[in-house]
């Protein structure tokens, strides 16, 4: 009885391949959250603080689809959120379904590459952050300038690392064979 407990919890190779794959994703996302915290958290790129975090949730949600990658970006936007990010609960829905839709969009309609990618992230960036700018307009802790002077920059400044992010996530997505192949 014992033995046939123990068979069951028998993992395969391909199945530990998998879980590597996602061991890599999760050490990707906090790397990712240690640079923009730690390392630049107190100082400017160009003026703006970037959000790295934004970019790799869509990239990883791009590259596995929207049921794998949607869950990965519910968890990360989570994770994200109850690290003390100042980026509100709004950050939860937006960085959640937004990559969805676009990995459903780019599967239906558009070829797996670089530019929707780039694209996706553009847009995700400027919805999340103009969400998040509202909501602090609406609360009195900003001004209207600030949308010019600090979003927009912002916006522009975390498409930087989309390229390294897209790469990694392009490298990281080949761990293992996809589970459809099966």
């Amino acid at each position: 009885m014992l033995r046939r407990f123990f068979y069951k919890l028998y993992i395969t190779p391909r199945q530990w391949m998998h879980v590597l794959r996602w061991t890599v994703y999760a050490l990707l996302l906090l790397l990712t959250i240690m640079v923009q915290t730690v390392m630049i958290g107190r100082h400017t790129v160009f003026g703006a603080h970037p959000d790295f975090v934004s970019v790799v949730i869509v990239c990883v949600c791009l590259r596995e689809g929207a049921a794998r990658g949607g869950l990965f970006a519910l968890l990360a936007s989570l994770f994200w959120f109850l690290t003390g990010a100042d980026t509100g609960s709004v950050s939860i829905f937006v960085l959640t379904a937004l990559p969805v839709c676009a990995s459903l969009v780019c599967r239906a309609y558009l070829t797996q590459r670089y530019l929707p990618c780039l694209l996706t992230c553009l847009v995700t960036l400027f919805v999340n952050h103009t969400a998040i700018f509202l909501i602090k307009l609406y609360l009195g802790r900003a001004t209207a300038v600030m949308f010019l002077t600090r979003l927009l920059p912002c916006v522009f400044v975390s498409l930087i690392a989309q390229p390294i992010v897209y790469f990694l996530a392009s490298r990281i997505e080949k761990i293992g064979e996809p589970y459809e192949s099966a």
